[in-house]
């Protein structure tokens, strides 16, 4: 039989023990709504949920109460991360009403956000070799080749060791095998050929081994830090590096390692068509589905033939 009227806190364990079947990042999600997260060097935002009511039963609480605490929860927050709080959030009250935790339906005290347009910000080739130009060290110049040749995200491209690539002699060119995706599903890259003659020479001067990162940085701290080719790098330190380059260079936009993987699927589609063949290869090349590709990065043009078939549509013919 239900428990009649946990803690905050003991409900939403119970709640997170009911998803412990989904996805890592779905786990992290609510965690973080309900319980708190760590979020590097940003400023936290407002109290989670257990916290906030701390040794409060669920019964206890009010419709003001919950909507005072989650406009703390997400003030300052981006129309995404509201956008997500208030689902997390809604879900987990809705759970507890329907467990009987509470007579009162909290859920409706949580305002409810639209998801928001994502920005698909790219950069050209030219302005993608002013910005590698940019950046003075060879490591960081090597990473960010990494992310724009093959549309790879970020934290992909941080795991991959020597040993995930392997010469393609039919192929001419370096295959990179990524075992772990964020579909749980393993897939091969084929590096072009201006990555594939960075990746030699950086081989060459590292004297890589099978276990060494591909992409690597500095071991130590502070003044003591030494570049060391066996020593990760960071997708915080890769982003680091591409805002200082995005002011030498000149550029509008804010440049990320995500804008790198939004590069390439531009470019691609510029320069490789939007047929269903074009797409399929895009799609085996950065692991997103052809449907989700289509809709992010093919526009649709209206002609004037189109616009003029729209204006006669349904008109009657006279004889």
């Amino acid at each position: 039989m239900a428990q009649r009227s946990p803690f905050v806190l003991e409900a939403v364990e119970e709640f997170l023990r009911s998803k412990a079947a989904r996805e890592d990042a779905t786990q992290r999600s609510y965690a973080g709504i309900l319980l708190g997260s760590e979020r590097g060097t940003k400023k936290a935002l407002g109290p989670p949920l257990a916290i906030h009511f701390h040794n409060r039963k669920l019964d206890s609480l009010t419709h003001d109460e919950v909507a005072t605490w989650f406009a703390l929860r997400v003030k300052g927050g981006s129309q995404a991360l509201k956008h997500r709080a208030s689902k997390g959030v809604r879900h987990f009250l809705d759970w507890a009403f329907k467990r009987g935790y509470t007579k009162r339906d909290l859920s409706t005290a949580v305002e409810v956000f639209r998801p928001g347009q994502p920005r698909h910000d790219w950069l050209s080739f030219d302005e993608i070799y002013r910005l590698i130009e940019a950046i003075p060290e060879e490591r960081y110049r090597f990473a960010v080749r990494w992310l724009f040749w093959t549309g790879a995200r970020v934290g992909e491209a941080v795991a991959a060791r020597h040993r995930d690539i392997r010469w393609r002699d039919e192929l001419q060119t370096y295959e990179w095998v990524i075992p772990s995706t964020k579909t749980h599903v393993a897939r091969s890259v084929l590096l072009p050929d201006e990555l594939a003659t960075a990746y030699r020479a950086s081989v060459k001067a590292n004297g890589s081994r099978p276990d060494w990162p591909v992409l690597w940085d500095c071991a130590g701290r502070g003044f003591s830090r030494v570049e060391d080719p066996s020593a990760s790098i960071t997708p915080k330190t890769i982003n680091n590096a591409l805002d200082r380059a995005t002011v030498t260079a000149g550029l509008t936009i804010k440049v990320t390692a995500h804008v790198a993987r939004h590069s390439f699927c531009s470019n691609w589609v510029n320069d490789q068509g939007r047929d269903d063949y074009s797409i399929e290869r895009l799609s085996r090349q950065v692991g997103t589905s052809p449907g989700v590709l289509r809709s992010t990065y093919v526009h649709f043009d209206l002609q004037p033939q189109d616009l003029a078939a729209i204006k006669s549509f349904g008109q009657r013919s006279l004889p």
